[in-house]
């Protein structure tokens, strides 16, 4: 069986916008109150309702971008700091029964078009990653919203 491991939005990188009041593309960092549903990608589970969030633009890439394949987004993340995400080895239980897109990367950084994904809300998630981390030309992937098309977290080998 493939192991993986499920990786958030890294808490220090979030601390550093946090400490700039804006994210890593100038937008300020300012709280709103969350309704209940928005997926948090620091922690991987839901927001409760009335919980301070922020709505961030993101890349999974660093700066300066040096692939093409780099995207950035909006992205919900918890106000203030939080514990990050306590259990990498396990698929996120509030992310799973989404409309989801795994998109895997080669080692050389391209995108394997060839083992794109789209996972239903009633498949195995977890499964489903395994699957196309098991395949030899796949080195890792980000896991995507398929309704909204923004990243919800990275899965590399582990």
């Amino acid at each position: 069986m493939t192991k993986v491991e499920y990786i958030a939005i890294d808490t220090g990188r979030l601390e550093a916008m946090r400490r700039h009041g804006a994210d890593e593309f100038g937008n300020p960092w300012k709280p709103r109150e969350a309704v209940g549903w928005e997926p948090l990608r620091c922690c991987l589970r839901r927001a409760t309702e009335g919980q301070e969030i922020a709505l961030i633009s993101y890349s999974p890439w660093t700066l300066p971008w040096t692939t093409p394949w780099a995207e950035a987004g909006p992205v919900f993340v918890c106000y203030h700091r939080c514990g990050g995400y306590q259990t990498p080895h396990d698929y996120p239980p509030e992310m799973r029964g989404n409309y989801s897109l795994l998109n895997p990367f080669g080692p050389d950084g391209a995108r394997a078009y060839q083992h794109i994904k789209f996972v239903e809300p009633d498949d195995d998630h977890a499964a489903a990653v395994r699957l196309v981390m098991s395949q030899p030309d796949v080195a890792w992937l980000h896991v995507r919203s398929a309704v909204a098309q923004c990243f919800t977290f990275e899965v590399r080998p582990g």
